[in-house]
């Protein structure tokens, strides 16, 4: 009795059957047969939410999404934005500005692009996407007071303006030659290639050319200045070999230079 029951209380299982350890009140052997049911109805739930997706997505998901109209996006590709707003949403579509850009063909607040494009069918309410024009890119005008006509012309090339007509007036305070008025004020922004006159300074009305002198004798040269508004100043004498005697050979303003009338002529005479 005493050594059944020492067999009993053995630690290990060499008294007993391999298939019958036990832990905690549970079988540890894997038995087929009773796994069977559970296999069953697992593997039935899962073809039944298989078949409850593709119900979802062939019938349910459809007839939700069918349920609005549809309708052909209208052109409104160069049409004002204004305008292109008013046909969408006649037609039960929305539009939303997506970017503005410069245009040298489509004036500003013109619709330049569409997305989707035209003829297209799309649901009720979608929205339908534009790009803007600004209108041609802009440029600030130099400012070509002051400045001799050959620099101006330059100027407005670089910045990609058009020297238009050129006319000319006297002026007391500009030189001549330079730029005394230009048709766009300095600093306007005014598009790319626009045509930009100018008037340009004759000088002072006040002033004449200086006559030619050279090769006159004195007494020429008298008659010749005062018939021009001027007047003989200092007469220097130099010998010469080249030139007649009393011929005059040098002058100073030097001839078609503007001068002041009354202003005073120095010449240089042969002796």
């Amino acid at each position: 009795m005493n050594e059944e029951l020492h067999r009993e209380h053995k630690p290990y299982s060499k008294y007993r059957p391999k298939d019958e350890y036990k832990f905690s009140g549970f079988n540890m052997k894997f038995d087929s047969k009773q796994a069977l049911p559970y296999i069953y109805v697992t593997g039935i739930f899962l073809v039944s939410v298989y078949l409850l997706l593709v119900i979802f997505d062939a019938w349910i998901m459809p007839a939700m999404v069918h349920n609005r109209d549809l309708v052909k996006v209208p052109e409104v590709t160069g049409s004002n934005l204004r305008n292109a707003s008013s046909i969408l949403k006649q037609n039960g579509l929305n539009y939303a500005v997506s970017t503005q850009q410069y245009s040298e063909e489509f004036p500003p607040e013109t619709v330049i692009k569409q997305v989707p494009n035209s003829s297209t069918e799309v649901k009720v309410g979608r929205t339908v996407y534009l790009t803007v024009s600004k209108g041609k890119e802009k440029v600030a005008v130099p400012h070509l007071i002051g400045l001799h006509l050959s620099t101006a012309r330059f100027e407005l090339m670089k910045r990609g303006f058009q020297l238009g007509e050129i006319s000319y007036d006297f002026s007391d305070n500009i030189p001549k030659d330079s730029v005394m008025r230009q048709s766009k004020n300095s600093g306007q922004l005014i598009p790319y290639g626009q045509i930009i006159d100018l008037v340009v300074s004759k000088g002072s009305d006040a002033q004449n050319p200086v006559p030619v002198l050279l090769g006159h004798t004195l007494e020429e040269v008298k008659v010749i200045l005062e018939e021009k508004g001027f007047v003989l100043g200092n007469v220097q004498y130099i010998g010469s070999e080249t030139f007649t005697s009393n011929t005059v050979i040098g002058q100073s303003p030097s001839q078609s230079e503007l001068a002041p009338l009354g202003a005073s002529i120095d010449v240089i005479v042969a002796k």
